[in-house]
């Protein structure tokens, strides 16, 4: 079976809407852990922003691997792996970010209860990484004719 063609302007849409919610998370970038426990509404739009740009991020990765290669990341951190693994974004970058699939998961589900620490702690890295991915993304899918 042939693998799907690459929807180029679909993943450059998620690329924009990336964007826009890291815009929206750059607010927060000082947020203490106390700001977060003390605001609520603070605090679940942090969780909310981080929790968008990594489901894009996972959304863009699975495309691009399986239109690049015919297979599907297994999991949200292999989709990190398998983006750089076809060359759209470097191993240090799909290295750094692939915990963050983890970080979801726990947003998402509520497996434990969410410490407003590590929620700030991430804010700093989530917006740097996922900057620097949604540039190495866009230029690669601009690589791609």
């Amino acid at each position: 079976m042939t693998p799907p063609s690459l929807d180029r302007d679909t993943a450059a849409a998620r690329l924009r809407a990336m964007r826009d919610s890291l815009d929206e998370l750059d607010a927060l970038r000082d947020a203490t852990s106390s700001r977060l426990r003390d605001e609520p509404l603070t605090r679940a739009a942090a969780e909310r922003l981080i929790q968008v740009v990594v489901d894009l991020a996972v959304d863009v990765n699975g495309h691009v691997a399986v239109s690049a290669s015919g297979a599907a990341p297994a999991t949200g951190r292999d989709s990190f792996i398998a983006a750089a693994a076809v060359g759209a974004i470097d191993g240090e970058l799909a290295e750094r970010l692939a915990p963050s699939a983890g970080l979801r998961n726990v947003l998402v589900h509520r497996y434990t209860d969410i410490r407003t620490d590590l929620v700030a702690a991430a804010i700093p890295g989530v917006l740097d990484g996922f900057a620097e991915y949604a540039r190495q993304m866009a230029d690669w899918l601009a690589r791609q004719g």
